[in-house]
């Protein structure tokens, strides 16, 4: 099982750290970065998430 790397999410709509919901995805040819903001962040602007990010990460098993 892959592990991911915990890189520091920012919000798109605060400057606090640790988003934890995808707003959005940019276009293919702009890459198809996935666009994070606090939940409570979007839902005071009455924008839908796709996904949130539930765990943290783990160290990878040898």
């Amino acid at each position: 099982m892959a592990t991911r790397t915990r890189r520091p999410r920012a919000c798109t709509y605060c400057p606090k750290p640790d988003a934890d919901a995808c707003v959005r995805v940019t276009a293919p040819e702009a890459g198809s970065v996935h666009i994070f903001a606090h939940k409570s962040c979007a839902t005071e602007r009455g924008v839908n998430w796709w996904y949130v990010v539930l765990d943290e990460p783990t160290e990878a098993s040898q």
